[in-house]
């Protein structure tokens, strides 16, 4: 898939969604997408960012996580509370030996209000804050 993610160019993802979702859920839509992790060949493709999509625990079902519709494409998020990141200090490629994804992925999850968390602080934009369509609770990777 090639995603706009407000750069001068999109960027290629390969993502284990296709599996859960219809491709129609992809196409043309606004998603949330992790883009400072380091480019991973996957099936033969460098895929260059992770779309997050929150699950049930046995993954029988998934939703993406999607900012709100009018969210300008490419807008960083913020969680309050760890405002580095919004500052624009956020790691430009995380360091992969470091696991620093796999370690703050638990935290990770969606609240009552079907909002994305990290630690229970909702994922923020100008618009508003990311949402899932009806998973509460749900692990996000």
């Amino acid at each position: 898939e090639e995603i706009d993610v407000g750069e001068a160019e999109p960027r290629t993802v390969v993502s284990g969604l296709v599996k859960y979702l219809p491709i129609e859920d992809l196409e043309g839509s606004l998603v949330l997408v992790l883009c400072n992790m380091k480019p991973v060949k996957m099936r033969g493709v460098l895929s260059g960012a992770m779309v997050l999509a929150a699950s049930s625990a046995d993954h029988t079902s998934v939703e993406l996580v999607r900012p709100p519709a009018d969210t300008p494409v490419g807008e960083v998020v913020e969680v309050p509370g760890f405002e580095h990141a919004a500052a624009g200090e956020a790691d430009e490629c995380l360091n992969p030996k470091k696991k620093v994804f796999e370690s703050v992925q638990p935290d990770l999850s969606t609240n009552e209000q079907l909002e994305a968390t990290f630690r229970g602080a909702p994922f923020t934009l100008s618009t508003g804050t990311c949402k899932v369509a009806s998973l509460i609770k749900a692990n996000i990777r």
